[in-house]
């Protein structure tokens, strides 16, 4: 929701034609009170992230006391804490059918 005294229509005019960012509107009731962040087909958390900066810049443009950067963060803290911890990688197998790497192989004595 935006501040009372704020249009929320503004944001999304603002989004749009400054940054390129399609924000969906506040429907029937909630119309000019708050602005949506939808998505068709894929979205993930980064595309997300870029999402929510580009509303905090819209929101300031329109004259909102926004901190720039404070929504990004926080979604990004939160997808850091919850995410799914990432299994240590492996180390390579070597082929027998490549050469050795030249850490292993003997000096060569001329």
């Amino acid at each position: 929701m935006v501040p009372e005294g704020t249009n929320a229509a503004d944001v999304i005019d603002v989004a749009f034609r400054r940054y390129n960012l399609a924000l969906g509107a506040g429907l029937a009731r909630m119309a000019g009170k708050l602005f949506r962040i939808g998505h068709l087909g894929d979205l993930n958390e980064l595309m997300l992230l870029g999402a929510l900066a580009g509303a905090e810049m819209a929101m300031r443009d329109v004259g909102l006391p926004v901190t720039p950067g404070a929504g990004v963060a926080a979604a990004a803290e939160h997808y850091r804490s919850t995410a799914a911890p990432v299994a240590p990688r492996a180390a390579p197998a070597q082929s027998p059918s490549l050469p050795p790497s030249p850490s292993s192989r003997a000096p060569v004595r001329a």
